[in-house]
């Protein structure tokens, strides 16, 4: 019988917690009775993930031994690894197959260009996720992190809403967008709008409108590009399909929820015989999965703004 995994992939820009959040991620699946292992899909993270059971593309190839046998600068060496890895993915196939029953979680690059711009990322996707595999089957969610610092400034919270929309869009996977690093707002200060709003994404004009950028009509602008940034508004929501889950990994109820969503993307929540304790947390959380309740967020702010 094909092996069959599922698992996440974990993308956003540097500095944005990744490396963190797969740890934390492995943590937890440990406490909740889940096998789990890390595997590093950057050849420049050097981050070795010492005390975590990992694989890793550095034992395959690494930016700066391209770098120096080609020349190259590091975006160019970037993309010759990961078309390295792609004609060599039985190398990450033979890692992965010692590891039946694992939950996979995949710590990609940050580099938004290998997933506007190149073909890269989705190509090795499609090797993941083919179901013609022979070798092993794969499920994957994509979890994508954005810092709370976004929410700061009305041009750069729309302009990750876009970035949400277009890379949800490029990777055919389910996908989920965080807010990330949501502890530091007691260091940044109370946002503009509530978190709540930044939360659920919806209405981008009314942050134009309320925040002076721009009069209710949408006809005068604050800001040189402000007509640009109103029709980007307009479009994502157009779409309807933009909203943050929150997240600080210290926070357990926050990172078990986060579990709890990439299980229900990538199919793994709704198997049998799963643990015990997996399943009684299950129970608990009920429907709750399928949105952000109230009191949660009332309870977030709570926690970070009154403490501010």
């Amino acid at each position: 019988m094909i092996p069959y995994y599922y698992g996440s992939i974990i993308i956003g820009p540097s500095g944005v917690g990744k490396s963190t959040l797969c740890k934390g991620l492995s943590q937890m699946m440990q406490q909740i009775q889940r096998k789990s292992i890390i595997i590093n899909m950057d050849p420049a993270n050097e981050d070795l993930y010492e005390d975590y059971l990992c694989i890793n593309i550095l034992e395959l190839i690494t930016v700066e031994d391209v770098m120096k046998e080609f020349k190259l600068g590091p975006n160019a060496a970037l993309l010759y690894c990961f078309q390295f890895l792609l004609d060599n993915i039985s190398w990450l196939f033979d890692k992965l197959i010692k590891y039946k029953d694992y939950y996979l979680i995949f710590d990609f690059p940050g580099q938004i260009e290998l997933y506007l711009a190149n073909d890269s990322i989705y190509n090795l996707i499609q090797l993941l996720t083919n179901k013609n595999n022979q070798t092993l089957q794969i499920s994957l969610v994509a979890v994508q992190l954005f810092d709370c610092l976004n929410c700061y400034q009305v041009n750069t919270f729309i302009s990750a809403s876009l970035v949400s929309v277009t890379v949800s869009a490029n990777l055919s996977l389910p996908y989920l967008a965080v807010l990330n690093k949501l502890d530091l707002i007691k260091q940044y200060g109370e946002m503009p709008l509530s978190l709540q709003y930044y939360l659920e994404g919806e209405n981008l004009k009314y942050m134009l409108e309320v925040t002076d950028q721009c009069d209710e009509d949408g006809q005068k602008f604050k800001e040189k590009y402000g007509q640009l940034t109103y029709q980007i508004a307009q479009l994502i929501d157009s779409k309807e399909v933009v909203s943050f889950e929150p997240l600080f990994v210290e926070n357990k109820k926050l990172i078990m929820r986060l579990i709890l969503k990439m299980d229900k993307a990538n199919g793994y929540y709704f198997l049998e015989n799963l643990p015990p304790i997996y399943k009684s947390i299950q129970d608990e959380v009920g429907e709750e999965i399928d949105f952000l309740p109230t009191e949660l967020v009332m309870e977030l702010e709570t926690e970070l703004f009154e403490s501010n």
